[in-house]
């Protein structure tokens, strides 16, 4: 069986549908990110590895665009 290939706009809205989800928020706030990954991608049908690390630094990007020194996130 011939694994999923994933292109940089998949990934795109994989992300934005992750930060969209519970898993993003308070209620999973307790699990490691890369638990609340998987456990995304399993519920979307889609678990796989390289798309979870693809994924994992893609919010990560988002993350620093978000909360970036002067940014009204930065805590």
């Amino acid at each position: 069986m011939a694994e999923a290939l994933f292109i940089d706009s998949d990934v795109d809205a994989f992300a934005r549908d992750f930060l969209d989800s519970p898993y993003a928020g308070e209620i999973y706030a307790d699990w490691s990110l890369d638990r609340r990954l998987h456990a995304f991608l399993r519920r979307q049908g889609a678990d796989n590895g390289d798309l979870c690390n693809a994924l994992l630094d893609r919010i990560m990007d988002y993350r620093g665009m978000t909360t970036g020194a002067g940014s009204p996130t930065a805590h």
